[in-house]
């Protein structure tokens, strides 16, 4: 039996492993020599860059949005300001990316970001997702699940919100919501976007919750559970000769302890 046991131990071992190779190669946009608040920028791309990193992602940091995004998994646009709305010409970019089995992270802000936010509205409804009108939520909301786990949250309190009320949330689901059905985070899950059926996109429209300075461990723990769900949706399915591959090893681990 204690034989059996290593031999179980070291077929998880193999396991673990193969999880880590299917780990995620993910593109973070900051914007950074543009943004309207430096010390924000440089906080968040910092904060999320170690997040992704600690569970095995290989991150690339762009200051703009490349002109080729084959290669990586996920996109996170955390630009804010109005200087940076997603243009039309990187609105087809994305499109064209989770049409392709792509995810997405894409962040707005409250009021004061009209132009950017009016952009990642303009996203959405490209994608299939719905018209969405922008409103100003309750700075105090409930986290909805999937979102409220591994990593427990069940509220969080934004500093300063932004979000959507009228027609949300569209084809997706709520990240967060207030007590009056207005919400700072929408999420689309893969077969959701109708014109993008193969990809996932989450949005939220706050950008102080990403910086672990606000309402922690809250804020955290969401931003980790956004990072697990959108790896979730795109990274994490190995290809048939990797499977093939791992339960042979598993297998020749357990016939040899069994023979010892």
């Amino acid at each position: 039996m204690k034989n059996l046991s290593r031999g179980l131990a070291a077929s998880a071992l193999v396991l673990g492993l193969s999880l880590q190779l299917h780990a995620g190669n993910v593109l973070i946009i900051n914007g950074s020599s543009q943004t309207s608040e430096p010390g924000t920028t440089s906080a968040i791309t910092t904060n999320l860059q170690t997040l992704h990193q600690a569970v095995g992602n290989t991150v690339t940091i762009s200051d703009s949005v490349p002109a080729n995004l084959a290669g990586y998994g996920q996109i996170w646009d955390i630009r804010f300001s109005n200087s940076l709305p997603i243009t039309a010409g990187q609105q087809a970019q994305y499109l064209s990316f989770l049409a392709a089995g792509g995810g997405m992270f894409v962040m707005g802000e409250n009021s004061g970001f009209t132009t950017r936010n009016d952009s990642v509205l303009a996203l959405i409804t490209a994608a299939g997702g719905g018209t969405l009108g922008f409103t100003t939520p309750n700075s105090t909301q409930t986290v909805v699940g999937p979102f409220t786990g591994p990593n427990p949250v069940s509220q969080i309190t934004y500093a300063a919100p932004g979000g959507v009320g009228t027609n949300a949330p569209g084809t997706g689901d709520w990240i967060t919501v207030d007590n009056n059905g207005n919400g700072t985070g929408i999420a689309f899950s893969v077969g959701d976007l109708a014109n993008a059926q193969a990809g996932a996109l989450t949005v939220i429209f706050d950008v102080n919750f990403m910086m672990n300075q606000y309402d922690v461990p809250n804020s955290q723990n969401l931003t980790k559970n956004l990072i697990g769900f959108v790896g979730g949706q795109v990274d994490r399915t190995p290809d048939a000769g990797s499977t093939l591959a791992l339960l042979a090893g598993s297998l020749v681990f357990l016939a040899y302890f069994r023979r010892k």
